[in-house]
């Protein structure tokens, strides 16, 4: 990069040798919108230019501020890590180093369910299967009652009280230690199937 100036009248370029700083690491869900970064007392008079090591992980929106010091980034749905410089040119037109965010992408967690068979008014058993990083928080429905559960590890198995007819458990939220929410057309559905007790006849003396 080159820093322009201008001395008795005279144009001349000096060369300046670009450097990289690191500052963090932040963590995003795959597939967040609107999510804000900026520069920490940025110069009002200079002006930032911002990029990905990867442009396809995300878009960059750099019409939030008028020096482009606060940005806003929809990430794509691709899991990794990647990269986000920023770089300031002052009025003066000299380019500052380059300072740079270490972003990991994680995945949107997911889980599978597992009902249970078990004979009428017997307390019953949902198993669960998750991905992401643990420990879980999730929600269900037995279509009465709703409830609220931390899984620790994958599979977790989930106590039910008895039912008495075959009941259908809904899970209706799910999300991971790093906040990341499971789509929530993916959320499944387990059965509890229930069967009768049988009818057994009068004891008799046979002959």
């Amino acid at each position: 990069m080159k820093a322009i100036f201008i001395s008795l009248g005279l144009l001349f370029s000096v060369s300046i040798m670009a450097q990289t700083t690191s500052t963090a690491t932040d963590t995003v869900c795959a597939g967040s919108q609107d999510v804000y970064y900026g520069i920490m007392n940025p110069d009002a008079s200079s002006t930032y230019t911002w990029s990905l090591s990867d442009p396809a992980a995300g878009t960059i929106d750099n019409s939030i501020a008028p020096n482009d010091s606060l940005i806003q980034i929809d990430w794509g749905t691709t899991t990794g890590t990647y990269t986000l410089y920023a770089v300031e040119t002052t009025a003066g037109g000299c380019v500052g180093d380059s300072v740079m965010l270490d972003i990991v992408i994680s995945p949107l967690p997911t889980v599978a369910a597992v009902g249970d068979s078990v004979c009428v008014n017997t307390a019953s058993q949902m198993t669960l299967t998750f991905t992401g990083t643990a420990p879980w928080i999730f929600d269900y429905t037995d279509g009465t009652n709703a409830y609220t559960d931390t899984a620790t590890a994958s599979p977790y198995v989930v106590s039910l009280p008895p039912f008495a007819n075959p009941t259908t458990i809904d899970i209706t939220s799910l999300t991971d230690a790093n906040g990341c929410a499971a789509d929530s057309l993916s959320l499944p559905s387990a059965v509890i199937f229930t069967y009768g007790k049988p009818s057994t006849g009068a004891i008799f003396h046979y002959q």
